[in-house]
């Protein structure tokens, strides 16, 4: 099946679901009575409430709820598998589409509801966390006032500032239908409400009160209580069942030759995780905490899993990391104040996360690290002066002989960057080991670094940075090139070698971090901060659409994330992702020629 006729399939079955007029089913069927004569004469939960009572209410509620939330959840994802292709902008439709056919029923000559519920549960699929606020919201409302109207427009309000305020890009091209839709349902809600605005503001609009009314043809309370539990279980039963659908779903899309598939991910059960690297030829997977002081060791098994192995607590804040073949180095800076006056250190790791050495002061205001290919020197980075106080030693990219004596290992060589605002922050060296990339806070630059005698470390060229700061991410490509990227820059930077004219690609809504997958083509990784995902780009600096998104979801794939740092391993075509806004990870593998396995 082809993207257009999936899509559209999936609106027309959105739209009919939405048609079906539970409320008038369930008056009809249980009070013998339509429910468009009597009460306000509306199909909805509240009026089907106040005419056959409360329990009714929470029945035609939950269905009306449900028929919003199921088809928001489960049809994109249908159509994913049946077209094989990620429909970013679906879930969208499908909830506007629901919602319309509950206000506009083909089946009641579009003559429907005000489509609170409805449109609650939509919404709910679409952005969980500001569906809890809006229902916060509608419930104080009502319990303060008793205006059932007053308060869907109270909910609808507080569903708009706290989703506005989570998404730091709304008119991104990841985020606009969602601002769009987001902004014509709460428009369509005051609209549905106005005659209840007037009665208001009159004088004339009945307050909710769900107690049944005495008198009347109704079934006994034994049998139409028994009913209303069968239908209540039934409902409950179908939202279970879609947030287990939903909770269980795999993303994979298509980028070039590869199936690229999220394999697992893992909650490391602290709020942040941010730096990552791959070891042990893959096998392991090491990530950082910075505000709780956590190193996370995670074993890669044979079916592309992570298995927590270590949990390490630090007394610092860690800022780096860099395996080696039997060692994993962490840069660490001390909490809270105490960074102002003590020094930072290193310290090291077997790959059972047992301590391997000492601590191992570098200066004030560590910020990265890297080790040489045959593990002899260990480079640093720290902010000294440039982070404050004239009395400091100056920003500088030191060397240390970790070969001669790994318990004291002493400065055998040092850069000091003595330009005005001059902030080291990021480290990047070349895949033969003779350059080096630093990333300048301040003077927003970046410099090109000689190691070919990695004990005079010589500083080759600056190049100008065009974004606001600098970049928080910096790489080298397989052929010595430098990668760039930062989340409050809306471009990825690449610079072929020192002084070449830096190739500038846009990326709408900012890069967190980007790592390069050689091969057969070669492409680029980059997470998407504000987009929830990662985007996989063909080399090179030609505009255009990435070659795939691949959404990444938070708990029962409700939630959205925060994505930032990556790592990649060659060995297994692995590729790890820091969620930094709920501390989840993510393992992403690709695979050529075929679904990943």
């Amino acid at each position: 099946m082809n993207a257009a006729l999936a899509t559209l399939a999936s609106l027309v079955f959105a739209y009919l679901l939405g048609s079906v007029p539970f409320g008038l089913l369930i008056a009809r069927w249980f009070g013998k009575v339509d429910i468009r004569t009597v009460g306000s004469g509306n199909i909805g939960a509240t009026n089907v409430g106040r005419v056959l009572g409360f329990r009714f209410f929470v029945v035609v509620f939950l269905l009306d709820f449900l028929k919003g939330f199921l088809p928001t959840l489960d049809l994109p994802e249908l159509a994913r598998r049946a077209t094989g292709q990620e429909l970013p902008h679906l879930p969208v439709g499908v909830a506007v589409a629901a919602i319309l056919g509950h206000n506009f029923p083909v089946f009641l000559k579009f003559r429907g509801g005000k489509g609170v519920a409805t449109s609650l549960g939509a919404v709910f699929a679409l952005d969980a966390f500001a569906s809890v606020a809006a229902a916060t919201g509608f419930v104080s409302c009502l319990i303060v006032t008793r205006f059932v109207s007053m308060s869907s427009i109270m909910g609808g309000v507080f569903w708009l500032l706290v989703h506005f305020t989570r998404v730091q890009h709304p008119w991104s091209r990841d985020q606009i239908a969602m601002t769009i839709a987001s902004i014509g349902l709460m428009g369509l809600l005051v609209a549905r409400h106005r005659k209840n605005i007037v009665r208001i503001w009159d004088g004339t609009e009945p307050r909710v009160n769900f107690r049944r009314k005495k008198g009347g043809d109704r079934p006994s309370g034994r049998i139409s209580t028994g009913l209303v539990v069968v239908l209540a279980v039934v409902a409950v039963g179908l939202g279970g069942a879609g947030f287990a659908i939903n909770a269980s779903r795999t993303f994979s899309v298509e980028a070039g030759p590869y199936r690229v598939t999220e394999v697992d991910r893992v909650a490391t059960g602290h709020q942040r995780a941010e730096r990552l690297t791959f070891a042990d030829h893959g096998r392991l997977l090491a990530a950082t905490c910075p505000r709780y002081g956590r190193v996370m060791l995670y074993r890669v098994t044979g079916a592309d899993a992570l298995e927590l192995a270590r949990d390490i607590e630090l007394d610092g804040r860690p800022v780096a990391l860099w395996p080696t073949a039997d060692r994993i180095y962490v840069l660490v800076r001390p909490n809270n104040d105490a960074r102002h006056v003590e020094e930072g250190w290193w310290e090291s790791f077997d790959l059972s996360g047992n301590a391997a050495g000492p601590r191992v002061r570098v200066g004030m205001y560590p910020d990265d690290l890297a080790i040489s290919a045959d593990g002899r020197r260990a480079l640093v980075l720290t902010s000294g002066r440039g982070e404050g106080g004239d009395h400091r030693p100056m920003p500088s990219l030191s060397v240390y002989d970790i070969a001669s004596d790994p318990e004291t290992p002493q400065v055998v060589g040092r850069l000091d960057f003595d330009r005005p605002g001059d902030d080291p922050a990021r480290l990047a060296v070349s895949p033969d080991g003779t350059r080096a990339g630093v990333s300048l806070q301040g003077s927003n630059a970046i410099a090109w670094v000689d190691l070919a005698e990695i004990d005079r470390p010589k500083l080759i060229s600056r190049s100008a940075w065009p974004g606001p700061s600098s970049p928080d991410a910096l790489r080298f490509d397989h052929l010595g090139g430098l990668l760039a990227a930062d989340e409050g820059n809306e471009s990825l930077w690449h610079q072929s070698r020192p002084g070449a004219e830096p190739d500038i690609r846009p990326i709408e809504g900012g890069i967190g971090d980007v790592v390069e997958v050689p091969g057969e083509p070669n492409f680029r990784a980059v997470t998407l901060p504000f987009g929830s995902g990662i985007a996989l780009l063909a080399a090179g600096s030609e505009p255009g659409e990435p070659l795939a998104r691949l959404p990444l979801k938070g708990r029962a794939n409700l939630a959205s994330t925060r994505p930032l740092g990556l790592a990649y391993d060659p060995d297994r075509a692995l590729i790890a992702v820091a969620n930094r806004s709920g501390g989840s990870i993510h393992l992403i593998a690709l695979r050529k020629g075929g679904p990943a396995r």
